[in-house]
């Protein structure tokens, strides 16, 4: 009786223990490790920088060590040296197994907890779309050495299918696990290259664990999102001012017309330069009717007469705005312009009404509205 009661208090004791203890243990092997080898534990800051929390070394081809535990996940980071990658896990409220395999870091996986149980799995299916793909490259390059067009007709649409499965599996694992980090994270990725729209990425956003919203990837995303939507068809144009040519200061205000067209653009941008006869074009039919152009250009740091050299080269006879500060050009940030050209297209009020239209859909657009305009005098 008394050797049950003993073994009952310390049951008891270490389910205590477990359950007060503050850190987690995570315990590895490193196959391919010489001795001594260094592998260092990192974390993610505020900007989404991975900095060092602690360094482990390998012995006898195992590790072992402690990491403070987390209610709510947070990303870590193991790094070897020698090698330039890492692999990627998930800090939670439970013990970690590793397996690093070294000589193939990506198969290497760490298990243990939800998070980290749900990314191996996310994980291997992701590694049978890319051996898909991987296939079609290789066939693909043989193709066209071949020169064989048919094959390379049926490889191209083969891959557009695939691509948008992977698109799909990935959307429907996102709406499915939307309260994880890793969801975070593959909702960031697939906004960033433009995978999903404004709108289901805000969808998508509003479903976010709320205990998640002091993440910094989460405050990445609504930065992002925030950004995205301020110049979006339907609301009013960002206003804005900026330098002349002359040196003296426009603003949008000054500048809208009956119909306006706002144009990012760059003398160094080729596509830019090829569509500006088109704009020119434009321009000269519609702007008797109050068709007006401000245009906004990223060129570099010292290239004022460079960009005026453009300007004068393209017959480009409206108004012109830059800060010359290339990518950091402030309208452009205002307005979230990723790539150029970029245009918006504005009504009387400075509501945007298109965006990024070239071509004949240009032209076609400002005399649609502007034949509203007088329609409606």
């Amino acid at each position: 009786m008394i050797l049950r009661l003993l073994l009952f208090t310390l049951a008891l004791f270490f389910v205590s223990c477990q359950e007060t203890s503050k850190t987690i243990l995570v315990k590895g092997t490193a196959q391919g490790a010489e001795n001594g080898t260094r592998m260092v534990f990192q974390k993610i800051n505020e900007n989404t920088q991975p900095f060092d929390v602690d360094t482990i070394f390998i012995e006898n081809g195992s590790f072992t060590f402690e990491i403070e535990k987390k209610d709510f996940p947070e990303i870590g980071l193991l790094t070897f040296e020698n090698l330039n990658t890492n692999v990627i896990f998930f800090i939670e409220d439970k013990n970690l197994n590793a397996t690093i395999f070294m000589d193939s870091i990506y198969s290497s996986k760490i298990s243990g907890s939800k998070e980290n149980d749900l990314f191996n799995a996310f994980t291997v299916e992701i590694k049978k779309f890319n051996e898909r793909k991987q296939h079609n490259m290789l066939e693909f390059q043989e193709a066209r050495k071949n020169m064989d067009n048919q094959t390379i007709v049926r490889l191209q649409t083969e891959n557009a299918v695939l691509v948008n499965e992977e698109k799909l599996f990935k959307k429907d694992f996102l709406e499915k696990n939307n309260t994880t980090l890793l969801a975070v994270m593959l909702l960031n990725e697939m906004f960033t290259r433009q995978e999903l729209t404004i709108e289901e990425s805000k969808k998508l956003f509003a479903g976010i664990n709320p205990k998640l919203e002091n993440n910094a990837i989460v405050k990445q995303i609504k930065t992002k999102l925030e950004a995205a939507q301020i110049a979006q068809i339907g609301g009013m144009a960002p206003d804005f001012s900026g330098p002349t040519p002359d040196g003296s200061t426009l603003t949008l205000q000054e500048a809208l017309g009956k119909v306006t067209l706002i144009d990012f653009w760059a003398s160094w941008c080729r596509p830019c330069r090829q569509e500006n006869p088109n704009v020119v074009n434009v321009y000269n039919q519609y702007k008797d009717l109050g068709f007006k152009i401000i245009s906004i250009s990223l060129d570099k740091p010292g290239d004022k007469e460079r960009w005026l050299k453009a300007i004068a080269d393209d017959k480009m006879d409206w108004q012109h705005i830059s800060n010359l500060e290339y990518w950091s050009e402030p309208i452009a940030r205002l307005y979230g312009v990723k790539a150029i050209p970029a245009t918006y297209i504005l009504d009387e009020s400075g509501r945007i009404v298109a965006k990024d239209l070239r071509g004949p859909a240009l032209g076609k657009k400002i005399g649609e509205l502007l034949s509203e305009d007088l329609g409606a005098l």
